[in-house]
């Protein structure tokens, strides 16, 4: 029976760890968390006045990996795939608008604040990310359309940084064989990886631990292989998956999770909406 359990749940990061799980169900969605859920972000910009020492391309580059605010965005507007031809149809897109001069000083930082959005709902997710600086006497002025997209396309859709599927990390060790000396040495170079997991290993000085899988194992990998020899072991349980995302902030962790379900789902009743019928006619050939 398949087992989840939260180990971590914040504003950005979601820890899950699955206990016999598929692997290939939990390595999809940890694909359609980074390629298949939907956030807002620009797609085109209209550059009426641009004096400054960005060209048109770089700035518009710029503006494009702002990440915007897409909970709401995910619901009112209409799919990537229904737009991405026809950004212009009601429902598809929405605009965002900057001009600025620097008039008095000798240099002006631009943010990501400085975007007027026709949406009152749609907003940076980071107001202070500067986008250009402008010298005294220099100006912008641009129009930008919004929509929304996928990582799949291009990674600035991605509501993620990160998304990885590692399996939950075991210690096995026998320290019963080593000297007195060798022992101390072992215990020492494991409490630089955790003080609690050496304090353990020295009290029982045989057994196997579950490790925690926030944690990362290389300095207990060395301490296991240059210190102490083949009396410990770092293993891996397969039947125990960590699923670990990082959110950018245009969704929450948990909408992240959810979207990302729901578009697995939608293929799935889509590939078998094209496979009933021909499963169908094979059925009936083999019963004539």
């Amino acid at each position: 029976m398949v087992k989840a359990e939260v180990l971590r749940s914040d504003s950005f990061i979601l820890t899950l760890r699955f206990t016999d799980a598929p692997h290939h169900v939990l390595n999809a969605i940890r694909r359609a968390i980074i390629e298949e859920v939907p956030t807002l972000a620009i797609d085109t910009v209209i550059f009426v006045e641009n004096n400054s020492v960005l060209h048109d391309e770089a700035l518009a580059h710029r503006l494009g990996l702002i990440p915007f605010v897409s909970s709401d965005a995910v619901n009112k507007y209409r799919k990537p795939e229904e737009c991405m031809e026809r950004p212009e149809e009601t429902g598809c897109s929405t605009k965002a608008y900057l001009e600025v001069k620097n008039d008095n000083t000798e240099e002006m930082v631009v943010l990501a604040s400085h975007l007027r959005v026709e949406d009152p709902d749609v907003k940076p997710v980071y107001p202070d990310i500067p986008v250009i600086i402008l010298s005294k006497g220099q100006r912008v002025v641009l129009e930008a359309t919004l929509r929304l997209g996928k990582g799949k396309e291009h990674i600035k859709w991605s509501p993620v940084s990160v998304s990885t599927l590692t399996y939950q990390p075991i210690v096995k060790y026998d320290l019963t064989a080593l000297s007195e000396a060798s022992l101390r040495e072992c215990i020492s170079c494991i409490s630089n990886y955790d003080s609690k997991v050496a304090e353990k290993m020295a009290g029982t000085l045989k057994g196997e631990l579950k490790l925690d899988p926030l944690k990362p194992t290389s300095l207990l990998r060395y301490c296991a292989a240059n210190v102490c020899g083949n009396n410990v072991m770092v293993e891996y349980l397969e039947d125990e998956l960590i699923l670990k995302f990082e959110s950018i902030g245009s969704l929450t962790p948990k909408e992240i999770v959810f979207l990302a379900i729901k578009e697995l789902k939608e293929k799935l009743d889509a590939f078998m909406n094209e496979l009933k019928p021909i499963v169908q006619t094979g059925v009936k050939g083999v019963s004539q």
